[in-house]
């Protein structure tokens, strides 16, 4: 082992299904959410952080490889994390890291299902040591998506813990009794981690269509009062008004406890040494192009919010509006707290771009969608977000698209095989095939087949 003095420590404030545009940072006027925008002043937001792949399982495999999912092994919704593929976890704790989980995991392999209903329990608690990618303190859970009834698994133990009233709130309850009892004990800095399942829809009665959130948020917000994006069709207003409701009050009391954490870290004199992460796997729909959920190429499906905030070393109210993918945080983090990215990284460090030197930038973010294994969203693509453009290529005609996002925010005009694109289309079609080249993977066939340009 490794060990450097005066180590910074990392905290990650993971959240799951939180877009870009439902922040009062990002300019959403539905909602108020005074503790994310605080850690917004105080370090850097992100303007254009892409998820790679717009679903819970292959995100987080990247996210803690800092590879593509073709490299990681985890190309579907409900793949497992081989034990063998080393993470942040491990990278962090070879020089002297302390690490721990709490919440969602979700790279465990498939959900598990009742023996008797054939449906989700919210008992998936049991997540092997093996499987928990080198960390070490745990109170996670694979997933359960039933926010008053959620188990978890601590130490060796088979053994189901149950969280004591509403998910989002238990888990910040255990994420500050740790970091009080334990992490600011030892004598070595700490990297935590807190994965929060909100605002991902609720499973109350298997009922995917809810948001679950404590009866005071949800009695903060009314449908007939949302305000929605441009790009929600008629016919899908008054559902997405219904859902958006409940996702609003789910993100409100998120709000809540992320200002408990941050409190906790200026309250125990911890602010100013702990670089601290908040961001989400993927975006939501919400109704948007009338779709709901996420794997999808639009921008409501794949910018997700990334805020990153280190007192005195990063400038406080920063935009960043260089591109970044979801496979950037691992070794971004590393470069901050100066631990040496493994060479099989894929994503890049855009520390030296933070701390105001010149360092290496993204052109363009590569998003991957392989389909699923449950039956749902099985229309391969490949796409590429840059500081402008979309543009996707899939294997349904359905899904090749073109956006120009500067001048069609909401993404309502196809431009795809416009003639006065075409050369536009080109270029962006090249820097797809060359991003996929550089990712290690083949490019696919219904790539190479179509006469795109």
């Amino acid at each position: 082992m490794i060990k450097i003095k005066n180590r910074l420590n990392l905290l990650w404030l993971i959240c799951d299904q939180l877009r870009y545009h439902s922040l009062s940072s990002s300019g959403d006027p539905n909602i108020n959410t005074p503790n994310i925008d605080r850690l917004a002043a105080g370090g850097v937001r992100f303007t254009h952080a892409i998820s790679h792949c717009p679903v819970c399982i292959p995100f987080r495999a990247g996210l803690i490889t800092g590879q593509y999912n073709h490299i990681n092994g985890v190309k579907l919704h409900g793949d497992l994390l081989e034990p063998s593929y080393r993470t942040i976890a491990h990278s962090f704790r070879k020089v002297g890291y302390r690490t721990s989980w709490v919440g969602k995991w979700h790279l465990g392999g498939a959900h598990g299902i009742h023996k008797l209903t054939g449906k989700w329990s919210g008992e998936d608690y049991w997540v092997d040591p093996k499987l928990r990618g080198g960390f070490e303190d745990w109170f996670g859970f694979n997933i359960s998506n039933h926010y008053y009834k959620t188990f978890y698994s601590h130490g060796d133990e088979i053994k189901p813990y149950r969280l004591e009233g509403y998910q989002t709130d238990a888990l910040a309850d255990i994420s500050i009794q740790y970091l009080s009892e334990t992490a600011t004990k030892l004598k070595q800095p700490w990297f935590h981690c807190v994965s929060f399942e909100a605002p991902h829809p609720g499973l109350d009665m298997n009922d995917l269509s809810r948001n679950p959130a404590p009866p005071k948020y949800e009695a903060m917000f009314k449908p007939e009062e949302i305000k929605l994006r441009d790009n929600v069709p008629e016919v899908d207003r008054k559902k997405a008004r219904e859902m958006l409701t409940g996702y609003y009050a789910q993100i409100a009391n998120l709000d809540h406890n992320v200002g408990r954490i941050l409190d906790w870290l200026e309250e125990n004199d911890q602010a100013k040494n702990t670089l601290v992460v908040f961001f989400s796997d993927h975006g939501e729909m919400g109704g948007s192009h009338g779709r709901f959920h996420k794997e999808i190429f639009y921008d409501e499906a794949i910018r997700i919010p990334l805020i990153i905030r280190l007192p005195e070393k990063l400038r406080a109210g920063n935009r960043y509006e260089g591109i970044v993918s979801g496979i950037d945080i691992f070794p971004t983090c590393a470069g901050l707290c100066k631990i040496p990215i493994p060479s099989e990284v894929q994503g890049i460090d855009h520390s030296a771009n933070l701390l105001g030197m010149e360092g290496a930038v993204r052109n363009e973010a590569l998003i991957q969608w392989y389909g699923t294994r449950f039956g749902y969203a099985n229309y391969p693509f490949r796409a590429i977000r840059t500081r402008r453009y979309t543009y996707c290529v899939g294997k349904d005609k359905d899904f090749c698209h073109l956006y120009d996002n500067d001048q069609d925010p909401f993404q309502l005009k196809n431009l795809f095989r416009e003639k006065n694109i075409l050369p536009i289309q080109k270029d962006l079609h090249e820097r797809l095939c060359s991003a996929i080249n550089h990712s290690g993977e083949l490019i696919p066939e219904f790539i190479k087949l179509n006469n795109f340009i």
